[in-house]
């Protein structure tokens, strides 16, 4: 695939089911469409499972998943006041909304979110207050001083294991698509990927996609038994 193509296809993994990733999807062609609906079931297959009772920092698949902080991806509190105001939604509103959709937050977060910084606010729930406040979630980040190429360095490290090429074999083959769309679903998958608000090493990036590779193992076997 293209630089292009591949920029699209991290994208539409990372959004969730809904008219949005449908008209993505729609800008690719029919038998990049038929390859791709088998990425996003297994995205979905996770992700439901994880998003159904955040927090889930202990659950490396929850990483993949944006449902932990990512080292590199920070809400940043004068742009969620800046955004409330604007919006016109109060901390306490905005918490509710926020516990509806099954996150375990209360008010005095939010007023926490306005000002301090909130290193332990993950991605997925960035995207969740992005949409009550009607605003684009880009603009309620900053980004830390940590570079993200550290991050795309230790993902090639870890595209040159023995193990990581094991995994794109098994993810291949569970989801029937060709290893090199494999390959890079999995690789797409790992920019996502951190512990506990850390930087990840190589083998808690191995594990979070292993565990992804083994869910996805095991609902295969479910359905087969069934």
């Amino acid at each position: 695939m293209s630089e292009e193509t591949d920029r699209l296809v991290e994208q539409l993994l990372e959004e969730p089911p809904g008219p949005q990733r449908e008209q993505m999807l729609a800008r690719f062609d029919d038998d990049q469409r038929e390859k791709l609906l088998p990425l996003l079931a297994a995205g979905d297959l996770v992700w439901e499972a994880a998003h159904s009772a955040p927090p889930l920092e202990d659950d490396p698949v929850a990483a993949l998943l944006g449902v932990v902080p990512d080292p590199n991806v920070q809400l940043d509190g004068k742009a969620l006041f800046r955004a409330c105001q604007a919006s016109r939604v109060k901390p306490t509103a905005l918490a509710a909304r926020l516990i509806a959709r099954g996150w375990k937050v209360d008010a005095s977060d939010v007023f926490r979110w306005q000002t301090r910084a909130a290193p332990d606010v993950p991605p997925a729930l960035i995207k969740a207050i992005a949409e009550e406040v009607r605003i684009d979630s880009g603009r309620l980040v900053s980004r830390p001083q940590q570079p993200r190429t550290n991050l795309l360095g230790l993902t090639k490290e870890v595209s040159a294991t023995q193990l990581f090429r094991d995994l794109v074999q098994r993810f291949a083959k569970v989801q029937r698509i060709s290893v090199e769309m494999a390959e890079s679903a999995l690789r797409q998958r790992m920019l996502a990927t951190v512990h506990r608000g850390d930087m990840p090493d190589a083998e808690q990036m191995l594990a979070s996609l292993e565990s992804l590779v083994d869910t996805l193992e095991g609902g295969q076997e479910s359905d087969e038994d069934a």
